[in-house]
């Protein structure tokens, strides 16, 4: 048989084979969708920034060398909602220059809770906004991202779709590994570069090869986090399998329902004692009268910057210490499930990591455009064949010359 134009090489074993048609078939029908989700997610990598250029007034506040207090914060959210809900969280500033953002209940019909970003100098109510709305651009990103604007459906589709890509992966490494044990002398150069000297099909056929196996690591890496933060228990049941896995601790309430609670700024006070050197990221408020404060900071040794995995539970009246947890000093297994959203977002390896996330997400859709254009063109090339064949007598014995399955 003829030397096929997109590898030089036909499948020949039943599982390789099973492997390509999995692979191609799968990934016309689903590529589309799957590199939606990588384009949202590249997007998604520096969410506060392009929030922020997005909505420039909410990081325009006079500077200040004195910062309003978190009750005063708190306050000034509340007052500017309709209707002076309780607010549920605090999220403290990115960094310098950015505002600080107060969370309340979902409004009735809306796609997510509503935020309010605050001026951390002098507590100016900068804007107010509904998580998940196309007025809040990002936001509405996430949403797309996360549950492809279809609630927990969209949800569990987009869990599948990890999976999906966590099988790409595997069968692409599969079909990529026979070739470059068969290329020969530079089987390794060969599989790993990308020929200028072939025709424009195997351009595009070597782009897709090497692109995929360059990148295959962080696929693996993006699309088993992910999985991880939408079956987050099903996660847990096979890291618990492998590695020692503590259950998640019971969120404690308060001791006594009465008395004079604390303020926001004193529970902070407390926490900071128990993460020296720590960095505040969350203050999750009391639900009601018996329950407490919510705490997470980014201790000391954590590797990430813009994510809070250590936590602490403080009675809202009397200011003890209900629970504490480090994620520096928790169980291995744990500590897999913690990186899972980091690791998804690049922010567990620093900027650099950022940059190759961005760069991952952008990944499918490349992989997409190329795996299509090489199955058209072949589907071409064989349609040609076919016509030629049925309008010029065959000579007896003659082969017909067919591009080969890769």
């Amino acid at each position: 048989m003829r030397r096929s134009l997109l590898a030089g090489e036909s499948v020949k074993s039943p599982m390789r084979k099973t492997f390509f048609i999995l692979h191609k078939y799968a990934g016309l029908t689903l590529g589309l969708l799957l590199a939606l989700i990588g384009l949202t997610g590249s997007l998604l990598v520096f969410d506060h920034v392009l929030d922020e250029q997005l909505a420039p007034h909410t990081v325009r506040f006079n500077p200040s060398n004195q910062p309003a207090s978190y009750a005063e914060i708190l306050s000034a959210a509340q007052a500017a909602v309709p209707g002076n809900p309780a607010p549920t969280r605090l999220m403290t500033q990115r960094q310098a220059g950015s505002p600080h953002v107060v969370r309340f209940p979902t409004p009735e019909g809306a796609p997510g809770p509503l935020e309010v970003s605050v001026s951390p100098t002098d507590a100016e109510v900068l804007a107010i906004r509904t998580w998940g709305t196309s007025d809040y651009t990002m936001t509405w990103l996430y949403r797309l991202h996360y549950t492809l604007l279809a609630g927990k459906n969209g949800k569990i589709v987009v869990g599948f779709m990890g999976l999906l890509l966590m099988l790409f992966c595997i069968t692409g490494a599969v079909l990529w590994w026979p070739k470059a044990l068969r290329a020969g002398k530079d089987r390794w150069k060969r599989a790993f570069s990308i020929s200028r000297s072939g025709n424009r099909f195997r351009f595009y056929f070597d782009i897709h090869k090497v692109i995929g196996i360059y990148f295959l690591p962080l696929l693996l890496m993006v699309s088993f986090s992910g999985v991880a933060l939408v079956f987050p228990v099903q996660v847990e049941a096979v890291i618990g399998s492998v590695f020692k896995l503590d259950p998640l601790p019971t969120l404690p309430g308060s001791h006594a329902d009465t008395g004079t609670p604390i303020s926001p700024d004193q529970a902070v006070a407390i926490g900071e004692r128990m993460f020296p050197g720590g960095t505040l990221k969350r203050i999750y408020l009391p639900r009601d009268n018996k329950d407490s404060y919510g705490l997470t900071f980014r201790a000391a040794g954590e590797a990430w910057s813009n994510y809070g995995a250590s936590i602490v539970r403080i009675d809202q009246y009397s200011g003890e210490v209900l629970m504490s947890q480090d994620v520096t000093e928790i169980p291995l297994g744990n500590k897999i499930l913690r990186w899972q959203f980091p690791l998804h977002n690049g922010d567990a390896l620093g900027i650099v990591g950022r940059w190759l996330v961005l760069l991952t997400g952008l990944t499918p859709a490349l992989l997409f455009g190329t795996g299509t254009y090489l199955w058209w063109q072949k589907r071409r090339l064989r349609h040609g064949a076919k016509t030629r064949t049925a309008n010029k007598p065959a000579k007896p014995g003659a082969p017909v010359n067919i591009p080969a399955e890769v």
